[in-house]
């Protein structure tokens, strides 16, 4: 029973120390209730001031951001389904990202200083030629720098980036075959907006890969992502079992057609504005094949692009900075062929089973003696060796080179006969001997070319022939039977290849395509024609 006066608590009643640990408890929820419930109204004008930001700040693109969601607790943003296209080309964006996630570092915040670190997940890259050739052709004030952007923001500190299973897709065109990168994920750490010294690379960063489907990438080292006027790299890189058919669209722009082969290789790359510096400790290429055309439709675009490669290459040659390098390399089991549409009719001349071995080869020649060895099958048949030795230039290229064909089927080239001499043969081989030096300007050597029971007239297989050309491939079998000069038969003459360089500013590739070019036109085909050979004493850059 309760009196009137009795003030003790009902067992229904809260007791005192349970009424103060709700309102300790309650309120604070309640407020964050509060707060979750206002936050969620501002995630639409943040997420529209954000989106509003940003394509005034690239007024080049069109950025469109599906969702914005604020994290309070965790000091964290997160925006979703983010598109980029560009303006000129809208139809398909350059980039889509399913997630981006940022949050501050609240270690850093309790001393006093914002640090965020940034995942990026699932972003799909699509891009052609005429978008990326609008980036090249931006203006200045179209190109400013995103450092510059952080840099403006002092007050806050980008510690790590990662992005997550990235997808990269590169046309020539709409219609041409996509390159196309899978599995992407970058690493960044350390990433601080402050200005390094040269060869200072304060972040790390690690990229690895899937290339064409089947090929692997892997980058590993550090970066200076504010470097001026592009971000600087120093890392080890690995490629293996690209797919070369897989890079057709690009090459087939320069005329070079490959339709098989897998490239892999390890080495180094330092990329910054003072050092452009690639050195890849080995380099494998196994069972390339791969065709130069040349058309009447193509010829002035290739020579365009031949120019264009020579001062390319020159530049390479001179340029301070740059270092290609390759410590060894190796192509096994290959074909190179080059096709001549141009003719009429058309042919195609090719070295199989080729293995070429290289060894300290580099587009700065003062890096050291550099070395070739090439063994292969011309036209299939042929036992090819090439042996070439490339010293330090100084004003001119100075190099060896031994060339060795052995018993070509000559019916193998009836089309190149057919195009330059209007006949073919029906038998016989020949052989190819030479051997060069360029040194100061000179060119010494010989060149010897050797034809062995060369038949140009079989009845069988001229009988569609006219009456003249018949005539003409029988005066080619009398004149070879009257210049046989050896015991077993054989057509052989030697000339004496010696003198000046007729353009000693030539470049070293330049001069041993020529030395290449002029031992076939000027010796093979005269000889197999019945036609005497005129030895030519120079080296031209024609």
């Amino acid at each position: 029973m309760v009196t009137l006066g009795d003030h003790r608590a009902t067992p229904s009643s809260p007791s005192p120390r349970r009424r103060l640990w709700m309102w300790l408890v309650g309120v604070p929820l309640a407020l964050l209730l509060l707060v979750m419930i206002i936050v969620s109204f501002l995630d639409e004008p943040l997420r529209a001031y954000a989106e509003r930001e940003l394509n005034q700040r690239l007024p080049a693109y069109t950025v469109h951001i599906g969702g914005l969601d604020l994290h309070p607790l965790s000091l964290s943003l997160d925006l979703e389904d983010v598109t980029v296209r560009q303006k000129e080309h809208p139809e398909t964006p350059i980039a889509a990202v399913s997630k981006i996630h940022g949050s501050l570092q609240w270690s850093a915040l309790l001393r006093g200083r914002l640090v965020t670190d940034e995942s990026i997940e699932r972003p799909v890259i699509h891009f052609t030629r005429p978008q990326a050739a609008k980036e090249l052709e931006a203006t200045p004030e179209q190109k400013q720098s995103w450092q510059e952007a952080l840099f403006a923001m002092q007050e806050v500190q980008v510690n790590e980036v990662r992005i997550t299973d990235g997808d990269v897709t590169y046309r020539e065109n709409s219609k041409s075959k996509p390159l196309h990168i899978t599995q992407l994920n970058v690493t960044a750490e350390n990433i601080r907006n402050v200005r390094s010294k040269a060869h200072e690379y304060p972040s790390d960063l690690h990229i690895d890969a899937v290339v064409f489907e089947k090929g692997r990438f892997q980058l590993d080292g550090h970066a200076d992502f504010f470097a001026e006027p592009t971000m600087a790299v120093n890392a080890d890189l690995s490629l293996t079992d690209i797919e070369l058919a897989e890079v057709l669209p690009l090459t087939a722009q320069y005329q070079v057609y490959l339709s098989q082969g897998r490239l892999s290789t390890t080495g180094h790359v330092e990329y910054a504005p003072t050092v452009q510096e690639v050195r890849l400790r080995s380099l494998a290429l196994q069972e390339v094949k791969g065709d130069f055309i040349h058309s009447a439709r193509t010829e002035k675009k290739v020579k365009e692009t031949g120019k264009k490669a020579a001062q390319a290459a020159e530049q390479a040659a001179n340029h301070p900075t740059l270092i290609l390098r390759i410590d060894h390399g190796k192509i096994e089991n290959s074909e190179f062929g080059f096709v001549n549409q141009a003719t009429i009719p058309s042919y195609r001349m090719f070295i199989s089973g080729t293995d070429i071995e290289l060894e300290n080869w580099s587009n700065q020649l003062s890096e050291g003696t550099a070395k070739v060895q090439l063994k292969g099958l011309l036209m299939g048949s042929g036992t090819t060796q090439i042996r070439g030795s490339f010293r330090p230039e100084t004003k001119s290229p100075d190099f060896d080179l031994s060339v060795k064909m052995l018993k070509t089927q000559v019916k193998s080239l009836n089309q190149v006969l057919r195009a330059y001499g209007g006949t073919d043969v029906a038998a016989g081989v020949f052989s190819v001997f030479s051997e060069m030096t360029v040194k100061d300007g000179q060119v010494n050597g010989y060149l010897k070319p050797l034809f062995k029971d060369v038949t140009a007239y079989d009845p069988e297989q001229d009988k569609d022939k006219g009456l003249l050309t018949k005539i003409f491939e029988k005066t080619i079998n009398a004149a070879s039977s009257m210049l046989k000069n050896t015991p077993r038969g054989e057509v052989a003459t030697k000339a004496d290849v010696s003198g000046p360089v007729e353009n000693p500013q030539a470049s070293t590739w330049e001069m041993v395509a020529t030395l290449f070019k002029n031992a076939f036109f000027d010796a093979v085909l005269p000889g197999l024609e019945g036609k005497p050979f005129k030895g030519r004493a120079a080296a031209t850059s024609d």
